[in-house]
């Protein structure tokens, strides 16, 4: 979705997509879906990329976060302030803590963000992909089970980050678990996000690309010139669609 000013024809091409874009966009909280975060951009970015995915901290949402490198300040940056949800971060809220020495989670963020010490916390020491992949399918369970069923897009669920999976397993072992993950926040109208600080146009990111229903692509962004510090992009291969350059 290019824009160009030379004509009306172009113009009414642009605003075609972007009904198009924002009629996916609406489809995919309806029915479900996975989005996979890339780019060449400060770790920072993807944080608040992934704040956003996470939802509105004033609405309800239970959400889902399955860290493996992640820092404390990072984590507690992108879950909501707990004095502006409706209901409390505990019961809404779960950590799944996969990092290579699992250290607690919620302790360290403790010293940063006191109250959002309370979220439960599993730690996976399965060094396999099979226990991450139990442990996220068996929240997101318990979550429905809670609500007594999800309405769409109320469950929100993130993975910070998948390089360090590809960099301990096999491409086609992280494919596979994403996938079965993938196919559980389906079954309840959910939305994961995957994060992956590489180039869109990266081997990584591409041989993912296929598996998710869209791509998000983040930069930097030059306050000076463009008014914000970052921007933001979405690219759908099944519709070949690719949005223009936004704000983050």
């Amino acid at each position: 979705m290019a824009t160009d000013s030379s004509g009306s024809r172009d113009s009414d091409a642009t605003a075609d997509d972007l009904v198009e874009f924002l009629g996916l966009l609406n489809e995919l909280k309806a029915t479900g879906c996975t989005l996979l975060v890339v780019g060449d951009a400060r770790p920072e970015l993807f944080t608040r990329a992934s704040a956003n995915l996470f939802g509105d901290p004033a609405a309800t949402r239970y959400r889902l976060l399955a860290v493996t490198d992640a820092e404390a300040r990072s984590i507690a940056d992108r879950l909501p302030d707990p004095e502006t949800t409706p209901r409390p971060v505990s019961e809404t809220t779960k950590i799944v803590n996969h990092a290579d020495a699992p250290r607690s989670i919620t302790s360290a963020t403790r010293s940063t963000d006191s109250a959002k010490a309370s979220i439960p916390e599993t730690r996976v020491t399965d060094p396999r992909l099979d226990g991450l992949q139990s442990a996220l399918v068996e929240a997101i369970e318990e979550f429905a089970r809670d609500a007594d069923g999800l309405r769409p897009a109320e469950l929100r669920v993130g993975i910070d980050s998948l390089g360090t999976l590809f960099d301990h397993h096999g491409r086609g072992v992280v494919r596979r678990c994403l996938r079965t993950v993938g196919d559980s926040v389906r079954d309840h109208d959910a939305m994961a996000h995957y994060l992956l600080e590489d180039d869109y146009d990266g081997e990584r990111a591409q041989a993912l690309a296929a598996d998710v229903d869209a791509v998000i692509e983040i930069r930097s962004g030059d306050a000076a010139t463009r008014r914000h510090d970052a921007q933001q992009r979405w690219h759908v291969p099944s519709r070949d669609l690719t949005t223009d350059w936004v704000r983050l």
